[in-house]
């Protein structure tokens, strides 16, 4: 029996075939920028965060978890530098003027819930430290 870790779930790693996730200097280098990109979450993409791992959030939903009313950019920060599998779906609804407009429904797909339990659990080890 060998006495390699696994890599968090979510975390990828970086380079190398999946034989990689038990070698131990990557498992480092995996919690090390877990905890570097866990350091640059603000309170809005941790609300943001714990809401998506509850199921789908309505992009108005969203504006109010954040407490801002720019939802999508927080949904592309979380996309962009976090690298979340986060998806869209748009469904159409009558405003109340009569007029169809289609907002999005955003939610984690299963890659993106690990990625996402990664970020979180690195975030309270920092706040921990």
């Amino acid at each position: 029996m060998t006495d390699k870790r696994k890599a968090p779930a979510g975390c990828n790693p970086t380079k190398g075939s999946q034989e990689t996730q038990y070698d131990q200097q990557q498992y480092t280098q995996n919690q090390a920028s877990l905890l570097t990109l866990a350091a640059h979450l603000s309170c809005r993409h941790i609300r943001l965060l714990k809401r998506l791992l509850t199921g789908p959030l309505p992009r108005i939903e969203a504006d109010r978890v954040i407490g801002t009313t720019n939802g999508p950019q927080y949904i592309k920060d979380l996309r962009d530098h976090y690298r979340l599998d986060i998806h869209t779906d748009r469904i159409e609804v009558i405003d109340r003027d009569g007029f169809k407009t289609r907002p999005g429904v955003y939610y984690l797909k299963p890659e993106g819930r690990g990625r996402a339990l990664a970020l979180l659990e690195a975030h309270e080890a920092r706040r921990a430290a």
